[in-house]
């Protein structure tokens, strides 16, 4: 099984380098592949992780790509995703892993049974929060924050403590910041109002 798994990601590695710049049609196409074979998303967001170039960039948009269409597709590789966001430093890398990350805690809220809400862990969880916290904190663009905040406001809606904290970041933070941040934090502000409220 393991040389199977080589292969794939071998045909993956080819695939990612062949492709000189990504474009939506090359993503597209790749996240295609990784849809139809499943199998080839442990390799996909392997070498999302594993390199710290360009392969890893392209990667990183396919696998936002892969996990937009299919989140359950994660599910059993939260582990390895959560234990390696601390280590990702390309601003273009993280804001994938920020949508990712935003697109698990929103399946996590669910009201329904979803794969990542039935074997998602505390300690995932954790790591989630911590590394959405310390992207909205740091100095990253408004796309980055907006994914963080949404994601900590999902998670909030079962961990009370997050609204609060949230809150306080984001009230101190809207004068200082551009109006998509403003839009988007007045927009989570509001849906803790409510959920205060009910």
């Amino acid at each position: 099984m393991n040389a199977v798994k080589g292969i794939s990601k071998f045909s993956l590695l080819k695939e990612l380098n062949a492709v000189p710049a990504l474009t939506k049609s090359s993503r597209d196409k790749i996240a295609k592949t990784v849809l139809e074979d499943p199998t080839q998303f442990q390799s996909l967001i392997e070498i999302a992780f594993d390199y710290d170039n360009d392969i890893s960039a392209k990667a990183c948009s396919i696998l936002e790509t892969v996990c937009e269409k299919r989140i359950e597709y994660m599910a059993f590789n939260l582990n390895f995703f959560t234990d390696n966001l601390p280590n990702v430093t390309d601003e273009s890398c993280i804001r994938s892993m920020a949508k990712i990350s935003n697109l698990v805690a929103m399946d996590y809220d669910s009201k329904f049974d979803s794969a990542i809400r039935l074997v998602i862990t505390k300690d995932q969880i954790s790591q989630l929060i911590e590394s959405n916290f310390e992207w909205l904190l740091s100095d990253h663009k408004v796309g980055i924050k907006a994914d963080a905040m949404e994601a900590l406001y999902y998670l909030g809606n079962s961990i009370s403590w997050i609204h609060y904290e949230l809150k306080m970041i984001l009230d101190k933070n809207i004068p200082n910041e551009s109006p998509g941040y403003i839009a988007r934090a007045k927009k989570i502000l509001e849906g803790i109002s409510k959920n205060q409220a009910a």
